[in-house]
């Protein structure tokens, strides 16, 4: 597991949700499945290969911040989508720029407990 680009993935979020709040995106964001926490690297390793290491600390708490940034993310394009650019942006640059930093904490944190597990 690449902790790594796992962290840059989900750093090149706020690019991909200011660059959809701009309009400058061509892509195409679904709310419905940003808010899934099990689609991305992060999310499949977390329900797969992770779940081997369930009972450290930072597992569970990683688990539930990774879901919190996919629904926050989620929700920017849902008021987007919705027209309501401005509470986009106040979320973009609150909630989601919060949990975003918790998030790569934990994940540091973990690729640590994970690294020294395998030792």
């Amino acid at each position: 597991m690449n902790f790594l680009e796992i962290i840059n993935a989900h750093v090149r979020w706020k690019e991909r949700l200011l660059a959809h709040i701009e309009g400058r995106s061509a892509e195409k964001l679904d709310p419905a499945v940003i808010a899934r926490d099990d689609q991305c690297q992060m999310g499949k390793w977390i329900y797969g290969d992770g779940k081997l290491f369930q009972d450290t600390p930072q597992y569970a708490q990683v688990r539930a911040e990774h879901a919190r940034f996919h629904q926050i993310a989620a929700n920017v394009v849902r008021h987007v989508d919705s027209g309501d650019r401005g509470a986009a942006v106040t979320l973009l640059h609150g909630d989601y720029a919060k949990i975003s930093h918790v998030l790569k904490r934990g994940i540091i944190a973990l690729s640590l407990e994970v690294k020294d597990r395998e030792k």
